[in-house]
């Protein structure tokens, strides 16, 4: 995963601007694991930073899409934010919306197969499996 200095300079070296607010919005994503909404994050960046917009967290995080510094996950049809760009499964809880991250070695394995049967040339994968978290399954258990 990408170090916020190593990010920045990414955004320098290309032409743009690097504000305290934008590194406030990427330093809260690089340790967030809960994949926020725009929302949330604006509301979090907001108590350093009250003259912060939600348009400029939008703005920011369509940048940072863009440079491929942070992956766009839609749960219920609500966006979510991931700094964590390398190839992994997400796991999304139907119940309440919790995402977890789980590395997994064998998604290269898959998409090797899956290229070589449909002769496509995958350049990204995004995996999520949905189902329900350890807290909501407990509740559903007896």
């Amino acid at each position: 995963m990408l170090q916020i200095e190593e990010l920045a300079n990414s955004l320098r070296t290309d032409g743009f601007r690097i504000t305290p607010q934008r590194i406030a919005i990427v330093e809260y994503l690089l340790k967030t694991d809960d994949h926020p909404s725009a929302e949330r994050i604006h509301r979090v960046i907001q108590k350093k930073y009250p003259m912060v917009s939600l348009s400029t967290v939008y703005k920011t995080l369509d940048l940072l899409k863009e440079k491929k510094l942070v992956n766009e996950i839609e749960v219920d049809g609500e966006a979510r934010f991931d700094a964590h760009t390398d190839e992994h499964i997400n796991l999304v809880c139907v119940n309440c919306g919790k995402i977890e991250d789980i590395d997994e070695d064998s998604l290269r394995e898959i998409q090797t197969r899956a290229a070589r049967k449909s002769k496509y040339m995958i350049l990204k994968s995004n995996f999520e499996l949905f189902g329900y978290c350890s807290s909501c399954k407990s509740k559903f258990t007896v």
